[in-house]
């Protein structure tokens, strides 16, 4: 039976029982006997050394590893025969430490192996005896570590799908520390990681690799430089592009129609804006303004801000718009109203309107004005909000033109007297 792995990594075998019997095998043996006093010997060719703390402890302390000695080594290896066919050699790890490091200089470290579990987690390591090599160390170099930070480029390739648009680039780092001797790193200039857009119809998020560029713009191939990051995450935000129409919103009241009012909206009376597709398909135009045509004069100017939605850019440049309204065939009139009446009213009351004469303001067209007079012209006062006591209240009232479309430009109140109720009587405002 093989061992378990099947790792490339050359391995001999020599067995030897009670009996004195030795045997010598391939990469694989097989054995068909049973005793449990039989013990193996392999070699492990080319077990690659691994540094720890490189970049961490080591770098911490201003320090780098230039070289080292061996990048292998070759073990020789003992075992119970019951441990070998539960060994992968190809997971033997040779790790050095450089956490202990403190100084530069050529010296000498020691190295740990580090063996694999069994097939069901047993612990193997404990019954492998190291035959070769006998001194577990090997030779390093350390020298003083040096650190610069470069700028990241990125080169986008491809075009977004049709009726999108690419934003502006972010990476993270936005910059990237390289460490090394100084020699080294000082010949670098710049990073440069790669980003495909091709057809592109949402946001584009890549985890990238990078090369590395000097000031003449060639590329650098060096294992002595370092940087301290493996990749670059870069955003390219892919946004729809929509037109939407500046909006505001008019309030009609008796007398002031839209269709008697002529507004335009300058420089611009559309916005093209861009932003996330999800956000986009809920925007069919931007509302500036609600305004009640009743409180305009003959002719009004306003000034807006143009406001945009969270997540959405403005494409074209204009900030603010100026909302210019002049009213067409549209006059006022200043008449006496003597009729009042009231509504509202939520007891049994004696009602007296007090005010007798009102002067109201009228808006309509010339032709619906000539045709104001005493008996369509009335005042009626809102009982609403007046207490159940006797009294005089001033209360809010509304102007009404029967029959014609004239409406009431501005507020009114009038003054009413109850009685009938509560004895004590007394006066409101």
């Amino acid at each position: 039976m093989p061992p378990p792995g099947g790792d490339t990594t050359s391995v001999s075998h020599r067995l030897s029982c009670s009996h004195k019997q030795e045997i010598t095998e391939s990469a694989q043996p097989f054995f068909s006997w049973a005793s449990r006093r039989l013990r193996a010997e392999i070699s492990v060719n080319d077990v690659p050394i691994e540094f720890t703390n490189e970049d961490t402890t080591l770098a911490d302390k201003g320090l780098m590893l230039l070289s080292y000695e061996e990048e292998a080594i070759d073990l020789k290896l003992g075992m119970p025969r019951s441990t070998y066919f539960k060994l992968d050699p190809g997971k033997i790890r040779i790790v050095v430490d450089l956490s202990s490091v403190t100084t530069t200089g050529t010296q000498t470290i020691t190295y740990s192996i580090l063996y694999p579990r069994g097939p069901r987690g047993e612990l193997l390591s404990s019954s492998i005896t190291q035959k070769e090599p006998t001194v577990r160390s090997t030779t390093i170099e350390i020298g003083e570590l040096f650190r610069k930070n470069v700028e990241i480029r990125c080169k986008v390739v491809g075009n977004v799908a049709e009726g999108y648009i690419a934003g502006t680039v972010r990476m993270l780092p936005e910059t990237l520390e390289v460490r090394g001797q100084q020699v080294d790193i000082m010949q670098v200039s710049y990073a440069q990681v790669t980003l495909n857009i091709e057809n592109a119809t949402s946001t584009v998020v890549e985890l990238l690799g990078f090369e590395l560029y000097d000031f003449s713009d060639q590329l650098i191939r060096s294992n002595r430089i370092h940087p301290a990051s493996e990749s670059i995450q870069v955003t390219m935000p892919v946004m729809t592009v929509k037109e939407v129409p500046l909006t505001v919103e008019f309030v009609e009241t008796p007398g002031s129609r839209l269709e008697n009012v002529k507004w335009a909206l300058t420089p611009i009376d559309t916005i093209t804006l861009s932003g996330d597709a999800s956000t986009m398909a809920a925007i069919d135009e931007i509302k500036l303004d609600t305004l009640s045509l009743a409180d305009l004069k003959a002719a009004e100017t306003f000034t807006y801000d143009i406001p945009l939605p969270d997540g959405v850019d403005n494409l074209s440049g204009v900030t603010s718009v100026t909302l210019t309204i002049l009213f067409d065939d549209i006059d006022s009139l200043t008449v006496d109203a003597t009729q009042f009446g009231y509504e509202n009213l939520t007891t049994e009351r004696d009602v007296t309107v007090v005010t007798s004469t009102l002067s109201v303001t009228l808006r309509g067209t010339s032709t619906a004005l000539a045709q104001v007079n005493e008996e369509n012209l009335r005042v009626v006062a809102d009982l609403t909000n007046v207490s159940d006591a006797d009294g005089v209240y001033t209360v809010p009232a509304t102007v009404y033109v029967d029959g014609l479309d004239v409406g009431a430009v501005g507020s009114y109140q009038v003054t009413v007297r109850l009685s009938g109720g509560a004895e004590n009587s007394t006066e409101h405002n």
